[in-house]
């Protein structure tokens, strides 16, 4: 009996609940939509922006990506972090900075990415050091390092200016850097560091994508996942051609319409979507019985919001578009619970930041803006 029931439960772990999900010829084993990073074949939609970032990497230029949060940025990066690493020449480092962590810690972070042994009783100052001698050497072997710093205004000011003094003490050259965080935070920088900040060279900018860029998000996804297809070596698979199964394409449309259209908000969409079909075992997710779900799951956001969050979204619904700063002296509140408050609406995705002639202008999603009418009318 009792043996019975852990194999049961061990079976709806592995397959997620409801899955496998058989589709119309096509077989899902798990959620396509799921895993945040599951593969690098996966990127989409910003192939331009990418391309720029592999000319600066050969120029050696330092750049910034920046953009809100779940734009994509870390994607992007993780993206040319896993190129670099099948080109012979190039030795990528992939760092993920931590609030709580100090210049120290980042240090031992780059050596083990390099492979190199690291003095656990060395001063911050010493492993410093190795590190730059790991690099020159690297240079003198003909292999150029690009150190990705993901969220790189986590780190203390001293990790900062450990990162400054890390180009300036590498002979005859200097590694590549690449940022990537939020506007905010590379205004920080150039508030902060002012020699780093004149380091960077260039900065990308992610806004989100346009219609084709989630069309094709959802499509990789699609095809990676379904067991039919294999990644595109399949017999007869429709997905390799472009198919959306089990959504049409007006389903998509919808979800790049009344979301952000930011890929960790549209995947975290069509997860919960897909996720409602599956339960469903519905052939088709089409327009209706998205905008069904994706009103019940904003309905649900809304009514767990915070207090400052729920001002906020109260603001914003009476007066439309609005900086923080208007929001602030709307509600007579401190700039740091607003700025927090703000923060939480866009990673939920119940808000969408927009460059206006204030500066940065915040508004409801239209999913939010109907669901606040539904609410207020029940």
């Amino acid at each position: 009996m009792v043996d019975d029931i852990v194999s049961e439960i061990k079976g709806e772990f592995e397959s997620g609940g409801s899955w496998p999900y058989e589709v119309d010829g096509h077989r899902f084993r798990t959620n396509p939509f799921a895993e945040k990073w599951p593969d690098p074949s996966l990127f989409a939609g910003y192939e331009d922006e990418l391309r720029r970032l592999r000319e600066n990497i050969q120029r050696n230029v330092n750049t910034f990506i920046t953009g809100p949060f779940g734009t994509g940025k870390t994607i992007l990066t993780k993206t040319m972090y896993e190129v670099l690493t099948e080109v012979e020449e190039y030795e990528p480092v992939f760092v993920a900075v931590q609030k709580g962590r100090f210049s120290k810690t980042m240090a031992k972070r780059i050596l083990d990415e390099l492979g190199e042994p690291v003095d656990s009783t060395a001063t911050s100052t010493e492993l410093y050091d190795d590190v730059a001698d790991a690099l020159e050497r690297r240079y003198e072997d003909g292999v150029r390092t690009v150190v990705f710093y993901d969220e790189v205004i986590n780190g203390s000011e001293g990790t900062l200016r450990q990162i400054l003094h890390l180009q300036r003490d590498v002979e005859n050259w200097e590694p590549v850097l690449v940022f990537n965080g939020t506007a905010h935070m590379l205004d920080q920088i150039h508030g902060r560091i002012e020699p780093l900040s004149d380091r960077i060279g260039d900065e990308i900018t992610l806004s989100g994508l346009d219609i084709d860029g989630v069309v094709e998000l959802v499509n990789k996804r699609l095809r990676y996942y379904c067991r039919e297809s294999e990644w595109g070596d399949g017999d007869g698979c429709s997905h390799d051609e472009g198919d959306l199964a089990p959504f049409t394409r007006e389903a998509i449309e919808l979800v790049h319409q009344d979301i952000t259209p930011y890929p960790r908000h549209i995947r975290r969409e069509c997860n919960e979507v897909i996720e409602a079909g599956a339960r469903a075992e519905r052939d088709v997710l089409d327009f209706e019985f998205v905008r069904a779900t994706l009103a019940e799951e904003t309905s649900r956001k809304l009514e767990q919001l915070s207090g400052h969050a729920a001002d906020v979204v109260a603001v914003l619904d009476e007066q439309g578009p609005s900086t923080a700063n208007g929001i602030t002296e709307a509600l007579e509140a401190s700039s740091y619970h607003i700025q927090e408050a703000l923060t939480e609406l866009e990673k939920e995705g119940l808000i969408r930041a927009t460059e206006g002639d204030r500066g940065i202008e915040y508004k409801l999603t239209e999913q939010t803006s109907r669901e606040l009418s539904n609410l207020t009318q029940s």
